[in-house]
């Protein structure tokens, strides 16, 4: 039903990817990051890789663990919601604060990352991609300064840069902006809403439902390259 580009758009393939420091990314990005992991040691950072490509399986995954209340949903201030007395709908809207659906994520594209600086914390630490740690006196601090700083001379840009009503703020989610581009253009409405669909995603009904809503909010609703 979905030709290589949108399965690749929807997380349905992995044909667009190849390998960087044991992950996935998209095919045509690997110089440009290469060449930011590179310029980020000249700084005395070591840009690691926390989280690079996400299939709509494991997204789904994700997902379903916290409408099943399985996995915690924290709000705006990384506070635990009590989900047991929400909506579908209700529960939906929690999640997708920090959590995209499936289809919908940016991961899926290969072009997306959750990085941290490894340099400044022991091996054994239990990394949480919260935002205290890329705050003023968290271990990440100076890499959110870099990245802000030169993440767009390399190719890069943070579609979470600021909270704008829809996904919370990402400090840590770094995007490459031709290629991320490029997807979006393949992605629509109606494309997730088809894939959603056929999916085992809990709460899909919800999801399909709202989507006139959902979709402007939380999946084209970013910091654009430059602001």
């Amino acid at each position: 039903m979905f030709n290589l580009v949108e399965q690749a758009a929807l997380g349905l393939s992995q044909t667009h990817l190849c390998d960087f420091q044991g992950r996935l990314v998209e095919n045509t990005i690997k110089r440009d990051l290469e060449q930011m992991v590179n310029a980020a040691k000249k700084s005395g950072i070591t840009l690691a890789l926390a989280s690079t490509f996400r299939d709509f399986a494991r997204q789904s995954q994700i997902w379903n663990n916290k409408f099943n209340l399985i996995r915690p949903v924290f709000d705006i201030n990384d506070n635990p919601v009590n989900m047991t007395s929400l909506s579908d709908a209700e529960k939906c809207f929690a999640i997708m604060l920090f959590s995209a659906i499936p289809g919908a994520s940016r991961h899926h594209f290969g072009t997306d990352m959750d990085v941290f600086d490894s340099s400044k914390v022991t091996d054994d630490y239990q990394l949480q991609l919260c935002q205290a740690e890329y705050s003023e006196n968290g271990p990440f601090c100076e890499l959110s300064n870099w990245l802000a700083s030169n993440a767009e001379k390399y190719g890069f840009f943070l579609p979470y840069k600021h909270f704008k009503g829809g996904v919370a703020k990402e400090p840590w989610h770094i995007s490459h902006i031709e290629r991320s581009v490029f997807y979006m253009n393949v992605h629509s409405k109606q494309l997730l809403a088809d894939a959603l669909k056929q999916s085992n995603v809990a709460g899909w009904p919800s999801l399909v439902d709202q989507l006139d809503e959902i979709y402007p909010r939380f999946v084209t609703n970013i910091t654009l390259a430059g602001s």
